[in-house]
């Protein structure tokens, strides 16, 4: 039997605190649930570490860079993606 999700849900984040508590609760309030929430932070200097750790929900695995990469976290996130399906979303959508 496959416990892996259907879904791998990438968001990517830096500096977006104001938004980012509402990006992350559009996910997890989701009907489907059948998916993993890979949250990847680009080496935020605002709030925005403090309010993903904040989140104790078993589907999301969070990173955060040890500084900032400019790009490429949707690319790492990739590779750790457990899911038959991929879905980008951004903390600022």
């Amino acid at each position: 039997m496959n416990n892996s999700p259907k879904v791998s849900i990438i968001l990517t984040s830096y500096n977006h605190s104001k938004y980012l508590r509402e990006a992350i609760d559009s996910v997890l309030c989701q009907t489907f649930n059948n998916y993993e929430l890979i949250i990847w932070d680009d080496a935020s200097t605002d709030d925005s570490w403090q309010i993903i750790q904040s989140y104790t929900d078993l589907r999301i695995r969070a990173f955060k860079n040890p500084q900032r990469m400019f790009g490429g976290n949707v690319n790492r996130a990739l590779e750790i993606t457990q899911a038959e399906y991929i879905a980008i979303h951004h903390s600022d959508d």
